[in-house]
């Protein structure tokens, strides 16, 4: 019977250690801290395109989430200069976007930030030369993925998340560079430097 008892503790005290050796193996594999910030920022650049472009057009995107009425919401001011797509034949600005994707990497839509096609989902993105600004709100309803990389669309607080872990960035296409004239990495030290203000305030 002592022996038993003896077998059963010896058991019971691996199965502990196993379970504690699990729990400190399984919070250091697991997701980064990510800074809780309410604000978000990028400049943009031709530079930072994938692949890179060479333009005189640059850009700054500037965010914030703030409780819209106990609604979350981004509320975001947009401008770019001096972009190049409208010089070309029959040229113009396309659409401005905050895509899901890492430095370097081309990733799928989130939201629309202006928007100039035949059937506009978005302000219209303004376009004095190549220049313009836009500000606007972003809720859950605005947000439409990227499906295929995780984020369903309504998907806001998985959006945020990615801005604030810096996996998120901000371009705008024109004519010449349906693919992106101009991008910039949002809350990331990679955008020329500049890291995302990490205030709680």
């Amino acid at each position: 019977m002592q022996k038993r008892r003896l077998l059963v503790l010896a058991t019971a005290g691996l199965v502990a250690v196993g379970t504690a050796s699990y729990a400190v193996a399984g919070h250091k594999d697991g997701p980064q801290n990510i800074p809780n910030t309410r604000d978000f920022k990028a400049t943009l650049s031709g530079y930072q395109e994938t692949p890179a472009v060479s333009s005189t057009g640059f850009g700054e995107f500037r965010a914030k989430l703030v409780d819209n009425g106990g609604t979350p919401t981004i509320h975001y001011v947009f401008t770019y200069s001096n972009l190049e797509g409208q010089n070309v034949t029959g040229g113009k600005i396309l659409f401005a976007h905050v895509h899901f994707g890492q430095t370097g990497v081309a990733g799928g839509v989130s939201f629309f930030l202006c928007d100039n096609s035949t059937v506009p989902v978005a302000q219209p993105c303004p376009n004095n030369n190549g220049s313009g600004m836009v500000e606007g709100d972003i809720t859950a309803a605005n947000v439409i993925g990227p499906n295929g990389q995780g984020i369903e669309p309504g998907s806001f607080d998985e959006i945020v998340r990615a801005m604030q872990a810096g996996i998120s960035y901000a371009n705008i296409h024109t004519t010449r560079w349906a693919g992106g004239e101009i991008r910039g990495q949002i809350n990331s030290s990679d955008d020329n430097g500049e890291g995302g203000d990490n205030d709680d305030d």
